[in-house]
């Protein structure tokens, strides 16, 4: 293997570490993790202040453990909040075109107003 072919390939080598070390902080960040792991990173730095402050140390990881909880779940709860507005409007536009063919009324469409569905009547 020649000089350049070493270095070539140590050049790549080094992008390749380089790359792979933002992917996983990128990863990191994107699960909100890194805090966690910063904060983890102190107590090993200082285990004696982690040891003698134990409520602070504990605290505020749970804290940090909470935050990213939420920001996990924050999609699901949107989501489902999303169906029950659906089947809410689903449920409202059944009723009343049950309740306007027992009127013996026509509805010629819905419009939305507020996100509600107003059904509009054939006059």
């Amino acid at each position: 293997m020649t000089i350049l072919q070493q270095v070539l390939l140590a050049f790549a080598a080094f992008v390749l570490f380089i790359f792979a070390i933002r992917l996983v902080f990128a990863l990191l960040l994107r699960l909100q993790l890194l805090p966690i792991l910063v904060w983890l990173g102190v107590g090993r730095l200082y285990p004696q202040w982690a040891a003698a402050h134990p409520f602070v140390f504990y605290g505020v990881l749970a804290l940090f453990a909470l935050l990213a909880l939420s920001c996990w779940l924050r999609p699901v709860v949107e989501w489902v909040q999303e169906r029950q507005m659906l089947r809410l409007a689903e449920r409202q536009i059944k009723n009343d075109l049950h309740r306007a063919n027992a009127e013996g009324r026509t509805i010629t469409g819905f419009q939305l107003c507020s996100g509600v569905p107003i059904p509009e009547y054939k006059d």
